[in-house]
């Protein structure tokens, strides 16, 4: 993995979980908390997140081999994932692919910090799937500790996002966060189209010349 490459992987990763799309759930999650209780919520969340980014990073491709999945299709499931989660970005919504109405309605137990915030809201299939491409695209346990990196950064990221989520909605408005979504769901089509591209490549080599262009 090149540097170009991690860098990448890194802001892909980072869009796709989208911490700022989750700002209105915190704030529903947390909105009977003391600011202390709403900044320990946004730690543990944080962990969860971590916890879940780096398994996927680490077993996501065992997995894969364990259940006979191919890469390629893992690739087109993964694409269409991802684009469906952009269309609902970049019309400043929450993706139903990361929550559903039900789960939205429902009184989730304890803190709501693991569920909904960590997973689906943020560590969600769009995050697990971009990361298990990428560890079956860059083998080795090299690259596994530079995805593992990426991941670590991504998750502080989150983290600082979480622990001033009451700030950035006073300092962004609604307005703000739609316009952050709406650029980051631009972005993520372009990715969810070159991973589709990739795994019906790899599928179906005759349609190479007509999907690369050449």
């Amino acid at each position: 993995m090149t540097f170009s490459e991690f860098i990448n992987h890194f802001i892909a990763l980072l869009v796709i979980a989208n911490p700022l799309s989750a700002l209105p759930a915190v704030l529903r999650v947390t909105r009977n908390q003391t600011m202390a209780e709403k900044r320990n919520t946004g730690r543990i969340a944080t962990i969860a997140v971590g916890v879940i980014l780096l398994m996927a990073t680490w077993i996501g491709r065992p997995l894969l081999l364990l259940l006979g999945i191919g890469l390629p299709s893992f690739q087109v499931a993964g694409g269409i994932v991802v684009f469906l989660m952009a269309l609902s970005m970049l019309n400043a919504e929450e993706s139903p692919i990361k929550q559903t109405v039900d789960e939205s309605n429902s009184k989730q137990s304890g803190s709501g910090a693991i569920v909904p915030l960590a997973i689906p809201m943020i560590a969600g299939p769009g995050a697990i799937s971009t990361l298990i491409v990428n560890a079956n695209q860059f083998p080795g346990v090299f690259n596994q500790v530079l995805l593992s990196f990426s991941a670590i950064l991504v998750t502080l990221v989150i983290g600082v996002l979480l622990y001033f989520s009451s700030n950035l909605e006073r300092v962004l408005g609604q307005t703000g966060v739609n316009v952050i979504n709406r650029l980051g769901g631009l972005i993520l089509v372009a990715i969810s189209v070159q991973i589709l591209t990739n795994g019906l490549i790899q599928l179906f080599p005759v349609l190479a010349p007509s999907l690369s262009g050449s």
